[in-house]
């Protein structure tokens, strides 16, 4: 019974050295807090730029210095509002994404380093769906093998669709091609959507062929689509 009064004591006198407050005016240190560390972009059109602020507090009694950024690729530009922090200040980690050649849902993340010793990194996350601005069908053309004195017109004839998906008002301004005996020119609009006509017209050429239609719109991200086309002509 005694050995179990001494380890009882024993056991307060040790939950009361790790539980007793800091001395005052003992120094803590820079210490970063962010509310946020993830951010969900709205539906972002490919092609597009995207900013966010990550805002942070040094919630120590020390400056806190923000050392470096770095991020996942060089699509995510990261830099602080200032690199020197006061205690009980705070600070804003600028952030753009450039969306071009990205679509579906997207992830980059950045690291913020400081002279936080209990955080010396800390890592931030930027997610985003990216659309595609214009979507086109087919993305290449293929008239396979033509055998011309018995072809009919429809084997001679391929549209493409050209989609606005983000209903910008873009519109397709024209259509051309480097292959001579190739006729292209817009069909239809309905909508948000252009139907774009091809169709090979009389020639004397006979053989292989491979070329590219240019489809030029208003748009602000993606002015020019190409589309590889190709096919046979024969007799």
């Amino acid at each position: 019974m005694q050995y179990l009064k001494v380890a009882a004591i024993a056991m307060l006198i040790l939950t009361g050295i790790y539980l007793q407050p800091a001395i005052p005016g003992e120094k803590t240190g820079p210490r970063i807090f962010f509310p946020q560390k993830t951010a969900f972009l709205e539906k972002l059109p490919s092609g597009g730029r995207a900013k966010y602020n990550f805002e942070f507090t040094n919630k120590g009694d020390e400056t806190l210095v923000v050392d470096e950024i770095k991020t996942s690729c060089g699509c995510t530009n990261a830099m602080p509002s200032q690199k020197e922090i006061p205690p009980g200040g705070s600070g804003k980690i600028k952030v753009t994404f450039d969306s071009h050649g990205f679509l579906g849902n997207v992830s980059k993340e950045i690291e913020v380093y400081t002279n936080d010793p209990g955080h010396p990194v800390t890592a931030l996350s930027l997610k985003a769906e990216v659309l595609p601005t214009i979507q086109v069908e087919p993305k290449n053309i293929d008239f396979e093998t033509i055998h011309i004195q018995t072809a009919s017109p429809k084997d001679l004839v391929r549209y493409i669709r050209v989609k606005d998906m983000i209903r910008s008002g873009a519109r397709v301004r024209f259509a051309e091609t480097d292959i001579p005996f190739l006729r292209v020119g817009v069909d239809s609009v309905s909508g948000y959507e252009t139907r774009i006509k091809a169709w090979i017209a009389p020639s004397d050429y006979r053989g292989s062929f491979q070329g590219v239609i240019k489809i030029l719109s208003d748009s602000k991200f993606y002015p020019i689509l190409v589309l590889l086309v190709e096919g046979d002509i024969k007799d």
